[in-house]
């Protein structure tokens, strides 16, 4: 897995995953965080973020849900082409799945040192 730089905000990490998640995996992230930013009170969107990613690997990980997963059209990490390769979802999901807990590891230590101002 490419080496990703830590996300600096919310918007940061999303971006990120846009670019380098290989599955349509992210569109559950994004319906979930659309969800909450819906009924989010006074939580934060990075809090709301993390929520998100939480759920969509509750659901995702350890599991074969790879029916109806699909490429990520926006993916734009130069060492994977699916389109020449073709598209094989048990890697590409085993990618996403590694990718998002990555991120979701950095996004709770920005949390907790934004908390511990």
């Amino acid at each position: 897995m490419m080496p990703l730089e830590k996300p600096c905000s919310p918007g940061h990490c999303l971006g990120m995953l846009n670019d380098y998640m290989r599955t349509d995996m992210l569109r559950h992230v994004h319906q979930s965080l659309q969800t909450r930013m819906d009924q989010r009170g006074t939580q934060s969107p990075l809090a709301l973020l993390i929520e998100s990613i939480e759920e969509v690997l509750g659901v995702f990980e350890g599991r074969h849900l790879l029916k109806g997963v699909g490429p990520n059209p926006f993916n734009r990490d130069p060492c994977y082409r699916w389109s020449t390769r073709g598209f094989h979802p048990e890697t590409a999901c085993h990618h996403d799945i590694t990718l998002l807990q990555s991120q979701l590891g950095s996004l709770r230590e920005l949390c907790a040192g934004l908390d511990s101002f």
